[in-house]
């Protein structure tokens, strides 16, 4: 699954990332539940916080944007997926 929704870089879509996903949200990680990820994910998420969110962002605020964009994205296939499963069997 490598790369399957991965799309021509313009200027215009390198914008957007930083709008939806480089941006300081409401959210106190101490207000939410503790989740381990790998070393590997851990790293990269840590590098890009640092060094593209310009000391702006935290890990928590960006995990927060990236799921959030997630769930916009795929919320429809989610909840059809979810009431898939929830039919009898017989």
């Amino acid at each position: 699954m490598k790369n399957l929704f991965k799309k021509t870089k313009l200027p215009v879509q390198i914008g957007q990332y930083k709008d939806i996903f480089l941006q300081p949200t409401e959210f106190i990680a101490r207000n939410g539940k503790s989740v381990y990820i790998s070393e590997d994910f851990h790293r990269k998420i840590s590098r890009i916080v640092f060094i593209l969110g310009d000391g702006k962002i935290t890990i928590s605020d960006y995990m927060y944007n990236v799921l959030t964009q997630h769930f916009q994205d795929f919320g429809e296939d989610i909840e059809t997926l979810h009431i898939e499963k929830q039919k009898t069997i017989l």
